[in-house]
């Protein structure tokens, strides 16, 4: 039986690899990349799962993600994210769920930026394993791979 890995290539087994990374040192080497190999770093970016992509998720799979997620956790992971992502995840919650998502954010107060990128490293691992389990739907990229009901 032939390796998993055969027909895959190399750029494909450095994402999986910085999808496992902590996201400071993911970030710096794709950084890195970007200023010494430009098209590397921009195919990487494709294969990337980044909390952002979390903007383009389908409405059942964000709403599951959601119920997987704790609130101190979602709290976190929201402060200084991207308003496509907020409204995103927003459109698939209650309005008493919203607001004790406020509460909680309030509460939370000023935090480092290395606790706010945990709570996303921990809310894109259950996201990652709903994309596998086909529970959650990533659309990005082309207008053409819309998802139909």
């Amino acid at each position: 039986m032939a390796s998993p890995f055969v027909a895959r290539r190399g750029i494909d087994i450095l994402a999986d690899i910085m999808q496992c990374m902590d996201p400071a040192a993911s970030r710096t080497l794709l950084q890195n990349l970007a200023k010494s190999v430009p098209a590397v770093a921009g195919e990487l970016r494709k294969r990337l799962f980044t909390f952002d992509d979390l903007a383009h998720g389908d409405a059942r799979g964000l709403q599951r993600l959601l119920k997987l997620t704790t609130l101190r956790d979602l709290a976190l992971a929201l402060k200084g994210a991207s308003e496509a992502v907020l409204q995103a995840l927003a459109a698939n919650m209650s309005q008493r769920a919203i607001e004790d998502l406020r509460d909680e954010i309030t509460h939370l107060g000023p935090r480092r930026v290395s606790e706010i990128e945990e709570a996303r490293h921990r809310i894109l691992l259950t996201a990652r394993q709903l994309v596998e389990k086909r529970e959650l739907f990533i659309q990005r990229g082309r207008p053409d791979e819309r998802l139909v009901d």
